[in-house]
């Protein structure tokens, strides 16, 4: 990979542009001989004139800073956008700089500032894409695994390779070399791992456990890692799942033919489903559906701090009825 100084990356595939990342930092550690100072700014986190004079000023510790500006598509006052392009024209020889975000269309005048060859877009995998990466990836570890596991594997891991390869390596842990991964063990795996996940808050949502549902989602906020616009996106996914199977069944499709049209598999995400269904009514469901797209919308504007007080507001709104 060429060393520029300036980098693009857009699109939704994360693991790609996780790798890049690796690949251009280890190209610098290799030219400077020593690990560069690394960065990460957010622009509705740190002032755009702050950004630019912590790149200015030369570092005590190391030869080159690697900066990285998350969810650039942020970036569209017109002073900020000034600033960076005086800084970009005249960059101090030991900076590199990346622009990142998971949208494919940013401000023109930032796009601009980067070279062409430097623009990547990274896209998600086909479906098809997908099971053949994970039938691979268990096939290189020894094991083997069903169709209907890669189905339900699927369903609980965002739409890129990073978060996917961390699900199948934690997967993988629990078993030994020539077993069969089945239905049943996603479900085991899902449920039952320590770790809290979309699954886990969703099942409590569903239960109506309001004290529950806020300590599942305090553990999963105190990773500090975990990004709650896909967090949500999650668990909407799962509601309006569930808000299709009710409507189904209201019209006289038997549960289990619903639970098939709708790729509900698995005998505890079935189950988890069934109590909702007999907890919630389906005007319920859909106020849940309609305010979680509503805050689905606003998480994109808000600052982390803002974007757990609003999704705790949504978790107590829905198991509560208030509004």
């Amino acid at each position: 990979m060429a060393e520029k100084q300036l980098h693009l990356l857009l699109g939704p595939e994360k693991g790609q542009k996780d790798q890049y990342l690796d690949s251009l930092k280890k190209s610098l550690k290799k030219k400077y001989g020593e690990e560069p100072e690394s960065h990460r700014f957010y622009p509705f986190d740190t002032e755009m004139s702050q950004i630019i004079s912590i790149l200015r000023n030369g570092s005590l510790f190391s030869a080159h800073k690697l900066a990285v500006i998350l969810n650039c598509e942020e970036i569209k006052k017109a002073a900020d956008l000034k600033l960076l392009g005086q800084f970009c024209k005249n960059m101090p020889d030991d900076v590199t700089l990346v622009f990142l975000s998971d949208s494919v269309s940013i401000d023109k005048r930032l796009t601009a500032l980067v070279p062409a060859s430097e623009k990547k877009i990274f896209w998600e995998m086909f479906d098809n894409q997908k099971k053949g990466w994970v039938q691979k990836y268990f096939s290189d570890q020894g094991l083997k695994i069903d169709q209907k596991a890669i189905t339900i594997l699927l369903e609980m891991v965002e739409n890129n390779t990073a978060d996917l390869k961390e699900a199948c390596q934690k997967l993988a842990f629990y078993f030994n070399i020539g077993d069969v991964i089945r239905e049943e063990d996603i479900d085991n795996f899902v449920y039952h791992s320590k770790e809290e996940n979309v699954f886990t808050l969703f099942e409590k949502m569903l239960l109506k456990d309001l004290s529950g549902t806020l300590e599942v989602f305090s553990k999963i906020t105190l990773s500090g890692d975990t990004d709650l616009v896909f967090l949500l996106s999650g668990l909407m996914r799962q509601i309006r799942r569930v808000l299709k199977v009710k409507l189904a069944v209201a019209e006289g499709e038997a549960i289990q033919t619903a639970f098939q049209i709708y790729d509900v598999r698995g005998k505890k995400n079935q189950k988890v489903t069934g109590d909702g269904l007999r907890k919630y009514g389906l005007g319920e469901l859909e106020r849940i559906q309609r305010d979680g797209e509503i805050l689905d919308r606003q998480m994109r504007e808000l600052k982390k701090e803002m974007q757990v007080i609003s999704f705790q507001l949504f978790l107590t709104r829905s198991l509560r009825g208030v509004h």
